[in-house]
C-alpha cells in the first residue's frame, strides 16, 4: 500500500511540477557550486553541490547531498529526522523569496512551490512559482540545513570558489598469474572482496572505470570464470567499462630487449581486442617502471620504452606523478619529450588522490570537485586494492571506493568521470611537452629504479643462479633468458615458435621481484622454467623440416638447463621426456600443410608449486605417461634407448616398480606403449592441452571431450583446428579411471594390471560423428587396434606355508588353466602339487600334496584373460622363503613383535587362521608380518575380544596380496561377519549398528564364504559387511557401500567371502541371480566362458545380463568377476 500512495503522489507532482528526480534532466550551466563533503555538524545534511535554473515560469532548485540514503542497508536516512532545509534568494542585497522546507516528508504539492526527494540519488528538488523579470544569474542564493533545531551546514552562491565541476578517471590494472585466482570474486566473505565488487558499483552507478586485465589474467579469466570476461564485454556495450592494454606477461620491460617489448605490447593489444573487441589506445606500464640506458638509475637497463606503443594503437600511457611527471601539473595529459616524432601521450597518476580514495572519502570527493574545468585527477593502482583482496583484505578501501563513484554519480553533470580514450582527446585536459623521469612508484624504489638501489631488484636477480640449472657452475637468470631470447630470434617463425615466445615473455612475469629482501619464492617458479621455451625452439625447427633424420630418437639437451631430455620424433610427432617422472613434457604434431600445433606441455600456466619441471598437484602442470601409483612422478628414472634410428625408434623409461617402453613408426600419428608394473596395479596420469595457443585465447569452448565405447579411447579434441591428444586403450588391457583439469589443461587417468598397452596418440581428427560429439573415426579405427598380445610373465614365488606356494604374476590369468596342475614344474622339491587355484586374478595359490621345500618353479601353459601364453622368456623364477610368518601380538604376549607363540596357520581354505584358548577378560591385539615395529601390523586400531568366560576363540586373517608385508587389504576377524545397513530397521533390526546381530553371517561350509537369507523390503537400499563389530576395517573401501534393489517378495542371499574380501548377493528370482549370464536360471561353465568372451570383446551382453555379470557391484566386469563365478560354482 505504501508503494502505491509513493506512486500517486510523485504522479500528481510530476504532473504540475518540473522537478521529477532525473540528474539528467539538469546541465552543468545550471550549476551554482559545489559545498565542501564533511563539513556537516551533524550525523546527516551534508550538502555537496547546487543547482538553479529558470524554467516556463518556474525558479527550480536541485540540492544534492552526501547522506540522504544509506545504500547498503537501503534507508531512508531523513524519514524519521526533524530536518528541513531553509532557503533565502536574495536580488540585490534584498530577501525576495524565503521558505523552510521540512525534508522529512518525500515529496510536497501547493500552490506557489512543490518539492521532491529522491533519496537513492541524495537529490532534493524545488520547484517555486517565479513571476519576478530578474536574470538568475543576479540572483543570490542561500541555503541552510536543519537538523534538530541547530544549522548543520550552508551554502552561499556568492562566496563559491568552484563554478566548473570536477573531473576525474579511475583506472584498476589486474595482475595475476595464469592460473585459477579469487581475485575476480573474492575471498571469504566473498560479499565484501573482489574485482566484481569494483566492476558492480560500475555498472550500478554506469561510471565509466579504465580497467586493465594483464595478459596472464585474461586468458585465465576465459578458461576458468569465461562469465567475468563476458561481463566486461557487456560493460563495454554499455558504456561503463573501458579497457587498458599493456605488455602481455608483466615482465619488467627496460631490463629485456626492444623485439621482446614490441612482441609483447603486440600480442596484449590484440588479446584485448579479440576478447573483448575493444581497441584500447591506452596502456598501462608494467609496475609503472620507466627507465632509459644512460641515465641513472640504468643498471641493467637495455631498452628505452617509449618506442613501443603507437605502432600498436597505442597514444597514452599511464605513469606516476610525483616520479615520471616531476614538475608538471597532475591534472593534465602531457606530451612526451622525444626527438623521434613520436606522439605519445603521458597521463599521470594522481598519487595524493589515490591515497585519498583509500583512506579518505571525503578528501577525495573535494578533490574530485576542486580540478575544475581544466583539470582531470586520475586514480591509478592495483584492482585488487579497492577490492579488497590479499594484504587488502578487511579495510575500508571497497567502502571508501564506493562512496566516492556514488558521489560523483549523484552529482552529476558538476561532476565527469571519464575514459581515458575520450579523456586524451579533450584539450581542457591539455598539458605541455615533459621530459619523462626515470624511476617507478615510491613503494618499488621511487627515484633510485627497480627495488632501489640502481635497479638492485633486477640486478640481483639476473645474476642469481637458476634454481633448475645443471650446468657447472649453473647459469644465472640473465644467462637463462638472454640464450632463450637468442635462440628464439634464430628459430623458424611459426606457431611453435611464437609459443616459445608466450613461455618466454610469460615466464619473465615480474621479473626479479623481491620479498622481504630475497627474491620472492613465486618469482623463482616462473624464472626457473624460462628455459623451456628453448623446447619450442626445437620443435618448430622440427616442423619447419629442419631435421635430417624422419624418425630418430636420442638424447639432447633440448632445454638448455645442463642436463639431456629423451627426444623422440618421426614425420608427424615430436616428443620430449623428462628424466623427472620418465614422462612426455611437451608432445607435438605437424599436419603436412605447414601447420603445427602443442598438444600436451602447458609451461606459460603458473608453476605454483615447483621450480623444477614436476608434475603440480593442482594439475597446472600434469605431463604425459605420468605414473602416480606408485607414485614415481618426481623420481628419476633410468632411459635406455633400444633403436635409435630407421622407421621404428623406442626407448625404455625405468623406475622401481614401473617400465614402460616407447615406440614410434614413420608415418604414425601415435606413440605405441608398452607398461609393465611387475604383477601391481598401476595409474597413468596425462596431461593434454590440444593447440595450447588457442586455449591461450580461447580457453575451453573450443575443447570437446573425446570418449570410445566403453573407454576405449580418452582424450581431448581442439574443434578450431582439429588438434586431438588421447590416449587410445582398445582391448590393450587397460583402463578408465577418471579424468582432471587445471589450468589450460584437461587430462586422464587410466590404470591397469601388470603388462599392458595403449596407443598415446597426438594429431588431427575429423569432426566427431556421434550424438554426443564424443567419437571420431581416426581414433576408432586405432582402438581396433590395440590388443593384448602380451604373455603374462611370473614376476616372483615365495613358500608361504610347508605346503603352499604363491605365485606372482604380471597380468589377471584364466582360471581354468591356473588349475591344470600339469602346468607348473617345481624344481629342487621331493613332492608334488595336489592343487592351484586362483585369487586376485594375477596370484596363483600352489597346493603340495605334502611338505616340502625346493629351489624355482616354471610354468608353461597358463594363459591370461585375452588367451595369450605366458612368457616363454619370464616363466621362471626362484622360490623365495617366507622370513617370518604372520602372527599376533597383543596383550596375551606383552606385545612382544618377535614372539611367535600365536604364528596363524595358512588352512586348505586360502587362509589364515589359529584358535586361541583364553580366560575370561579383555585382550587387544593384532596380526604383525615381521618382528619390529616397522608398519608391518594390522589393523591400524587394536581388536579387542571381550569373553565373559573362558573360551575358545577362532581367529581367521587375511593377509591380502602379498604376504610378508602390509599392503593395507588385510583382514582378521574373531566373529562372524555381520550385515549392516539402511534396511535393518524395517526387519527389527537398528540401522548401521555393528553390534546388531541381526545381519549374523554364517559358514555353512567352513570354507570362509559366509552368508545370511533375508527378505529385504522393496526398495532401494544400501549395506555393508563389518568385521569384529567394529568399523575398523573397511570391507568395500574408501568409505562407500554396496547397493541392492528388492521386490519386497524374494529372498537375498547376501555372501562375504573371507578369503578374496568379496561381497556379493544373490536374488532368488530367475531375472536377478548374479553369475546368470545367458539368463537360464542356472550359474555354470556356460556362463563362465560367455563372460570371458564379453571381456575378449567378442561378444556383448546387456540388460539383466550385464547386471548379473557385475558380481561385486563395482561397475566393472573383469577378472575378479569370472573367479567369483567360479567359487559360486565350486561350492554349489
Amino acid at each position: 500500500m505504501k508503494k502505491i500512495l509513493f506512486y500517486v503522489v510523485t504522479c500528481s507532482l510530476m504532473i504540475g511540477s518540473q522537478v521529477n528526480g532525473d540528474l539528467k534532466s539538469w546541465s552543468i550551466e545550471d550549476f551554482l557550486g559545489f559545498d565542501e563533503v564533511g563539513d556537516c555538524n551533524s550525523g546527516i545534511g551534508d550538502m555537496t553541490s547546487v543547482f538553479a535554473k529558470m524554467k516556463n515560469e518556474q525558479l527550480l532548485i536541485r540540492v544534492t547531498f552526501d547522506d540522504m540514503i544509506n545504500r547498503k542497508q537501503d534507508t531512508d536516512n531523513f524519514l524519521n529526522e526533524n530536518i528541513s532545509i531553509v532557503l533565502k534568494i536574495f536580488y540585490q542585497n534584498e530577501r525576495v523569496y524565503f521558505n523552510d522546507l521540512s525534508m522529512v516528508k518525500i515529496s510536497h504539492f501547493d500552490d506557489g512551490y512543490n518539492f521532491l526527494r529522491t533519496p537513492k540519488y541524495n537529490l532534493f528538488e524545488l520547484a517555486i512559482d517565479w513571476y519576478e523579470n530578474i536574470p538568475l544569474s543576479e540572483l543570490k542564493f542561500e541555503l541552510q540545513v536543519i537538523n534538530q533545531k541547530l544549522i548543520v551546514d550552508s551554502f552561499d552562491s556568492d562566496i563559491v570558489e568552484n563554478r566548473n565541476g570536477g573531473n576525474a578517471a579511475f583506472v584498476h590494472h589486474g595482475n595475476q598469474g595464469l592460473t585459477y585466482s579469487e581475485v575476480f570474486y573474492g575471498q571469504e566473505p566473498l560479499e565484501n572482496t573482489g574485482f566484481d565488487e569494483v566492476l558492480e558499483v560500475h555498472q550500478a552507478t554506469n561510471i565509466p572505470g579504465n580497467f586493465h586485465l594483464s595478459g596472464t589474467l585474461m586468458p585465465a579469466a576465459e578458461w576458468h570464470n569465461p562469465e567475468f570476461n563476458d561481463w566486461l564485454v557487456s560493460g563495454i556495450n554499455d558504456g561503463y567499462v573501458s579497457m587498458l592494454t599493456s605488455a602481455l606477461g608483466q615482465h619488467i620491460m627496460p631490463f629485456v630487449h626492444n623485439d621482446m617489448n614490441d612482441w609483447s605490447v603486440a600480442i596484449e593489444t590484440d588479446m584485448v581486442e579479440y576478447r573483448y573487441g575493444y581497441f584500447p589506445k591506452v596502456a598501462w606500464v608494467p609496475e609503472r617502471v620507466w627507465l632509459s640506458p644512460g641515465v641513472y638509475p640504468d643498471a641493467g637497463v637495455i631498452d628505452w620504452l617509449g618506442d613501443n606503443w603507437e605502432q600498436h594503437g597505442v597514444e597514452a600511457v599511464i605513469l606516476d606523478d610525483y616520479i615520471h611527471c616531476a614538475g608538471s601539473d597532475n591534472k593534465k595529459i602531457h606530451w612526451m619529450n622525444n626527438g623521434l616524432g613520436i606522439n605519445l601521450r603521458i597521463i599521470p597518476i594522481d598519487n595524493d588522490f589515490v591515497g585519498m580514495m583509500h583512506y579518505d572519502a571525503d578528501a577525495a570527493k573535494n578533490h574530485i570537485s576542486s580540478t575544475g574545468q581544466y583539470g582531470i585527477t586520475v586514480y591509478g593502482t592495483d584492482w585488487e586494492v579497492a577490492a579488497e583482496m590479499n594484504e587488502h583484505f578487511d579495510t575500508m578501501f571497497l567502502d571508501n571506493y564506493e562512496s566516492v563513484l556514488w558521489y560523483s554519480h549523484d552529482n552529476y553533470p558538476a561532476i565527469n568521470i571519464w575514459k581515458l580514450d575520450n579523456a586524451i582527446y579533450n584539450s581542457d585536459f591539455n598539458g605541455t611537452t615533459i621530459d619523462v623521469q626515470n624511476g617507478t612508484y615510491g613503494l618499488l624504489g621511487g627515484f633510485d629504479g627497480y627495488g632501489g638501489s640502481n635497479n638492485s631488484w633486477y640486478n640481483n636477480w639476473a645474476a642469481t643462479p637458476s634454481e633448475s640449472d645443471f650446468h657447472d657452475p649453473k647459469w644465472n637468470y640473465g644467462t637463462v633468458w638472454n640464450d632463450a631470447f637468442g635462440n628464439l630470434m634464430s628459430s623458424p617463425n611459426n606457431s611453435l615458435s611464437q609459443l616459445g615466445w608466450y613461455t618466454l615473455m610469460i615466464n619473465l612475469h615480474e621479473t626479479g621481484w623481491h620479498s622481504e629482501g630475497e627474491i620472492a619464492g613465486w618469482e623463482h617458479h616462473y624464472s626457473s622454467h624460462i628455459k623451456n621455451s628453448n623446447v619450442f625452439v626445437e620443435a618448430s625447427k622440427w616442423a619447419n623440416g629442419d631435421f635430417t633424420e624422419t624418425t630418430s630418437c636420442f638424447f639432447s639437451d633440448v632445454d638448455h638447463d645442463g642436463g639431456e631430455e629423451l627426444v623422440m620424433h618421426n614425420d608427424k610427432v615430436f616428443a620430449v621426456f623428462e628424466g623427472i617422472g620418465g614422462k612426455i613434457n611437451w608432445l607435438y604434431y605437424k599436419d603436412g600443410y605447414g601447420n603445427a600445433y602443442s598438444v600436451v606441455g602447458s609451461d606459460i600456466a603458473y608453476w605454483s608449486e615447483t621450480n623444477g619441471d614436476y608434475n603440480e598437484g593442482n594439475n597446472n602442470h600434469v605431463a604425459a605417461l605420468s605414473d602416480v601409483s606408485p607414485n614415481q612422478q618426481d623420481a628419476i628414472y633410468d632411459i635406455v634407448i633400444n633403436q635409435g634410428q630407421g622407421d621404428i625408434v623406442s626407448a625404455t623409461l625405468s623406475q622401481y616398480g614401473v617400465s614402460k617402453t616407447v615406440e614410434l613408426r614413420t608415418g604414425d600419428n601415435f606413440l605405441d606403449i608398452i607398461y609393465n608394473f611387475y604383477g601391481d596395479r598401476g595409474y597413468v596420469k596425462s596431461g593434454w592441452s590440444p593447440d595450447l595457443l588457442d586455449l591461450v585465447w580461447s580457453g575451453k569452448s573450443n575443447l570437446q571431450r573425446m570418449w570410445g565405447d566403453y573407454g576405449s579411447y580418452s582424450g581431448q579434441r581442439n574443434s578450431s583446428s582439429g588438434a586431438t591428444a588421447a590416449i587410445v586403450l582398445g582391448s590393450g588391457g587397460a583402463s578408465h579411471n577418471t579424468q582432471f583439469e587445471g589450468t589450460l589443461v584437461k587430462g586422464d587417468e587410466i590404470y591397469g594390471d601388470g603388462i599392458f598397452s595403449f596407443y598415446l596418440y597426438a594429431g588431427y581428427t575429423s569432426s566427431p560423428y556421434d550424438e554426443n560429439g564424443t567419437r571420431v573415426v581416426e581414433l576408432d579405427a586405432l582402438a581396433s587396434e590395440v590388443i593384448d598380445d602380451i604373455g603374462p610373465q611370473l614376476i616372483s614365488a615365495i613358500q608361504i606355508s610347508p605346503k603352499t606356494l604363491n605365485l606372482y604374476f604380471s597380468d589377471n590369468l584364466d582360471a581354468a588353466s591356473v588349475e591344470n596342475i600339469n602346468n607348473y614344474n617345481l624344481n629342487g622339491y621331493e613332492v608334488g602339487i595336489e592343487s592351484a587355484y586362483l585369487i586376485y586374478g594375477r596370484k596363483v595359490v600352489i597346493n603340495l600334496d605334502a611338505e616340502g621345500y625346493g629351489e624355482s618353479v616354471s610354468v608353461f601353459g597358463l594363459n591370461d584373460a585375452s588367451g595369450n601364453t605366458v612368457d616363454p622368456f619370464n616363466n621362471f623364477v626362484s622360490v623365495d622363503e617366507l622370513l617370518v610368518v604372520p602372527h599376533l601380538v597383543g596383550d596375551f604376549n606383552n606385545w612382544e613383535t618377535a614372539n611367535h607363540d600365536y604364528d596363524l596357520i595358512f588352512n586348505q581354505n586360502g587362509y589364515w587362521e589359529i584358535q586361541l584358548d583364553l580366560l575370561a577378560g579383555q585382550y587387544e591385539y593384532k596380526v604383525i608380518e615381521s618382528n619390529d615395529w616397522d608398519e608391518n601390523d594390522w589393523p591400524g586400531v587394536n581388536q579387542i575380544i571381550t569373553l565373559e568366560n573362558d573360551s575358545q576363540v577362532f581367529l581367521k586373517a587375511n593377509c591380502g596380496f602379498y604376504t610378508g608385508s602390509r599392503n593395507w587389504d588385510e583382514y582378521v576377524t574373531h566373529t562372524n561377519p555381520i550385515i549392516v545397513g539402511d534396511f535393518v530397521s524395517e526387519i527389527g533390526g537398528e540401522d548401521w549398528n555393528t553390534n546388531d546381530l541381526t545381519g549374523l553371517m554364517v559358514d555353512t561350509q567352513n570354507n570362509g564364504i559366509y552368508s545370511w537369507e533375508v527378505v529385504v523390503p522393496e526398495g532401494d537400499w544400501e549395506y555393508k559387511v563389518v568385521l569384529n563389530n567394529n568399523w575398523d576395517q573397511d570391507t568395500y573401501g574408501g568409505g562407500a557401500n554396496f547397493s541392492i534393489n528388492s521386490n519386497g517378495l524374494d529372498a537375498t542371499t547376501f555372501f562375504y567371502d573371507f578369503k578374496n574380501n568379496s561381497t556379493y548377493y544373490i536374488q532368488n528370482n530367475s531375472d536377478n541371480l548374479p553369475g546368470d549370464i545367458n539368463l537360464d536360471a542356472l550359474i555354470n561353465v556356460i556362463d563362465v566362458v560367455t563372460l570371458v568372451n564379453y571381456i575378449l570383446g567378442q561378444v556383448t551382453i546387456e540388460g539383466d545380463a550385464l547386471v548379473n555379470a557385475d558380481m561385486n557391484n563395482d561397475s566393472n566386469i573383469d577378472i575378479v568377476d569370472i573367479i567369483m563365478i567360479i567359487e559360486i560354482i565350486l561350492n554349489s
